[in-house]
C-alpha cells in the first residue's frame, strides 16, 4: 500500500503544461526571481520550498571535483572551488548543516598544501569566505541545538562531525605557520573549538590601546575635529553616539569575507573615529565574540557600548533558569560582566509568556538596560503597561519605509522610548552610486541578500522611476549641503526627535565608510530641503507600505 508522502508525490507530479513551459524556458536568473517573490507571498511557501530543496540535495549524490584549487601558474581559486562551495551553501541553506560541514573538511584539507603569494588577493578572499561559511554552518548547528528549556548537548554524530572539522583546521594551521601563511580561518576555529569545549579559551588578541586622550572608564575620544561633529543622546543612563555599527553582515559570506586581522583593525579604526557603539545578536554569526574579541584587547572598555539581542524564535519555557542561562550566554561571548543594552525579540505574539521572561531579564542585574526588537506598536504599548522599563525598540524605518510615522511615533514620544533604526540606506540603495542607474537584476553578481529584499520594498513604494526622482532630489540637498546621497537619507531619519540612533550595516574587513558616515552629523534638513524631498513622497505609496506590511516587525511574522 502507498505511503501518505507517495500519494502526495503523484498527486503534485502533474503541472499546467504552460507552466511547465515558463519553468523550461525562462533564464534561470529569472526563475529566482519569480520564486523569490512566491516566497515572500506566504511562509507556507517558504516551508514547501526548503523542504523539496532538501529533498533534492539529499537524492542528488554530490562527487566533489578535483582537484579542488587550482595548480599553477593557473588561479588557485578554480572553477571546482566554486562548484564545491555552492553545494556548501546549498545543503547549508536547505537545513543540512552536517553535510555541509562534511564538504568543508574536504575544502579545508585540501588548503592545507596550499602555498600562495601574499598578494594574491582571490586567494585570501576565497579562504576567507570559508571562514565565514563554517561560521554559518556552526550557527545553523547552535541553532538545532536549541530546546525550550535551552541547549542540549551535541549527538555524537554531530560531535564527529565537527571534532574533524577541527583537526583539518588544526592541521591547516600547523601547515601554514612555517609557511608564514596567515591562518584565515581564525574566526570559525574559535567558534568550533567553543562549540565542543565551552572552556577553551579565546585566542589572544595583541592589545589595543585607547587614544591618548582617554581614560580606561572614560568614552573613547577621537581626534577633536572629530569628536566635535559625534552628535549624542541619552538612553539607558548612557550617553551614545547616533549612529551605531551594525553587525549583521558578519552572519553570513554573503556579504564579503575577510582574515580575523582585518576585522579587528577595522573595529580599531572605526572606535578612533568615535564609533563605539556596535549592534549585533545571538544569532549573527560570531559578531559577539568577535567584538568580545577586540573589546578585551582594548585598554578602554567600559568606553564601548554593546547592543545585543535574546532572540526567541520557537517554543521556550519561561522560568528564571533559562532566562538567565541566555543572559550568561551572551556575557561568555561578550567578553563582559554585564549586557550595555539587551533587545528582545518574542516571535509568537499570541504566547502570553512574552512579558514574565521580560520582567525576568528586566530583573537581572546583569543587564544594564532593556529593549525590544521588531516589535509593534500594540505590543510595545502592552509591554511598557505592564511595567517593564524598556528603553528602545529597533525596527526598520527609511525614506523608503516610514511605516514608525504612522502609530509607532506616538506611543515612543510619549513614553519616551528610543527607535534604534536598521534599513536606512536601504542596504545601499539610497547611495550616490544608484543615481541614474538602470533598475538591476535581481540576482546580479554583487547584490546582496540585503538588497534584494530592499529592491522588493522600493517596488512597493513607487518603483524604481520614481525611486530615481527620489535620489535626484538627495543629490540636489546633498550638493547643497556638501554631504552625500546616503547622508542626506540618515539626516531624514535622525531629524525625528523619537529617534535615538541609526544602524549603519558595517562589513568589517571588507569595507568602510566611517569617514563619510561622519558627515551625517552636525547638521539638519531645512524647511526646503523637507518640502522637496515631501513631494516626490506625496506620489509614492507609502501607505501602501504600511497597509501590505503592516506595522513596524510585522515582515518577519
Amino acid at each position: 500500500m502507498a505511503s501518505s508522502s507517495q500519494l502526495s508525490q503523484a498527486k503534485t507530479a502533474h503541472v499546467n503544461l504552460m507552466t511547465d513551459t515558463i519553468i523550461a524556458n525562462l533564464p534561470a536568473d529569472a526563475l529566482r526571481c519569480v520564486l523569490r517573490a512566491m516566497l515572500t507571498i506566504s511562509p507556507d511557501y517558504s516551508v514547501v520550498f526548503e523542504t523539496e530543496a532538501k529533498k533534492y540535495l539529499q537524492r542528488t549524490p554530490f562527487v566533489v571535483p578535483l582537484p579542488i584549487f587550482g595548480v599553477p601558474p593557473e588561479s588557485l581559486i578554480s572553477r571546482n572551488f566554486y562548484k564545491v562551495q555552492a553545494r556548501i551553501r546549498s545543503t547549508l541553506g536547505a537545513g543540512l548543516a552536517s553535510d555541509s560541514l562534511q564538504l568543508l573538511c574536504q575544502v579545508i584539507h585540501a588548503a592545507n598544501e596550499l602555498v600562495f603569494p601574499h598578494d594574491d588577493e582571490e586567494a585570501l578572499l576565497a579562504l576567507a569566505s570559508i571562514d565565514g561559511d563554517v561560521v554559518q554552518a556552526i550557527t545553523a548547528v547552535q541553532k538545532t541545538l536549541t530546546t525550550p528549556t535551552g541547549m542540549r548537548s551535541l549527538a555524537k554524530k554531530e560531535s564527529e562531525v565537527l571534532h574533524k572539522l577541527l583537526d583539518a583546521m588544526s592541521l591547516a594551521k600547523q601547515a601554514w605557520r612555517p609557511k608564514n601563511q596567515e591562518f584565515v580561518l581564525e574566526r570559525s576555529f574559535v567558534l568550533v573549538s567553543k562549540l565542543l569545549d565551552p572552556r577553551a579559551l579565546t585566542l589572544a588578541a595583541p592589545r589595543v590601546c585607547a587614544p591618548a586622550t582617554t581614560q580606561a572608564a572614560a568614552p573613547a575620544t577621537p581626534k577633536p575635529s572629530i569628536q566635535n561633529r559625534i552628535e549624542t543622546f541619552s538612553m539607558g543612563g548612557r550617553v551614545l553616539p547616533r549612529l551605531f555599527s551594525g553587525l549583521w553582515q558578519l552572519s553570513s559570506p554573503a556579504w564579503g569575507a575577510a582574515p580575523q586581522s582585518k576585522i579587528l583593525a577595522q573595529f580599531e579604526e572605526y572606535v578612533n573615529m568615535g564609533f563605539t557603539a556596535y549592534d549585533m545578536a545571538d544569532h549573527y554569526g560570531d559578531a559577539e565574540a568577535i567584538y568580545g574579541h577586540f573589546r578585551q584587547s582594548y585598554s578602554a572598555p567600559e568606553s564601548l557600548y554593546a547592543a545585543t539581542k535574546f532572540c526567541v524564535f520557537g517554543p521556550i519555557e519561561v522560568t528564571p533558569k533559562v532566562i538567565a542561562a541566555n543572559v550568561t550566554e551572551r556575557l561568555t561571548r561578550l567578553q563582559s560582566e554585564h549586557i550595555d543594552l539587551l533587545q528582545f525579540h518574542w516571535q509568537d505574539y499570541s504566547n502570553p509568556s512574552c512579558i514574565s521572561a521580560m520582567k525576568l531579564l528586566a530583573a537581572d542585574s546583569r543587564v544594564k538596560a532593556l529593549g525590544l526588537c521588531n516589535f509593534d506598536t500594540s505590543n510595545m504599548a502592552a509591554i511598557l503597561a505592564a511595567g517593564v522599563p524598556i528603553v528602545s525598540n529597533q525596527i526598520q524605518f527609511s525614506l523608503i519605509d516610514s511605516r514608525p510615522t504612522f502609530a509607532m511615533a506616538e506611543v515612543c514620544t510619549r513614553q519616551k522610548v528610543k527607535l534604534l533604526t536598521y534599513g536606512t540606506l536601504c542596504g545601499g540603495f539610497l547611495a550616490d552610486k544608484w543615481l541614474d542607474r538602470p533598475e538591476p537584476e535581481l540576482f546580479a553578481p554583487g547584490l546582496t541578500p540585503s538588497q534584494r529584499k530592499y529592491f522588493e520594498m522600493i517596488g512597493i513604494w513607487g518603483g524604481w522611476t520614481l525611486f530615481q526622482e527620489l535620489l535626484g532630489v538627495l543629490d540636489r540637498i546633498a550638493k547643497k549641503h556638501k554631504v552625500s546621497i546616503s547622508n542626506v537619507a540618515t539626516r531624514w531619519v535622525l531629524d525625528f526627535d523619537y529617534v535615538g540612533a541609526v544602524l549603519v550595516g558595517t562589513r568589517m574587513g571588507v569595507s568602510g565608510h566611517a569617514k563619510e558616515n561622519l558627515k551625517a552629523y552636525g547638521w539638519r534638513l531645512d524647511d526646503e530641503d523637507q518640502k522637496a524631498i515631501e513631494a516626490v513622497q506625496v506620489k509614492s505609496r507609502r501607505a501602501v507600505v504600511f497597509q501590505a506590511m503592516g506595522d513596524c516587525g510585522s515582515e518577519y511574522r
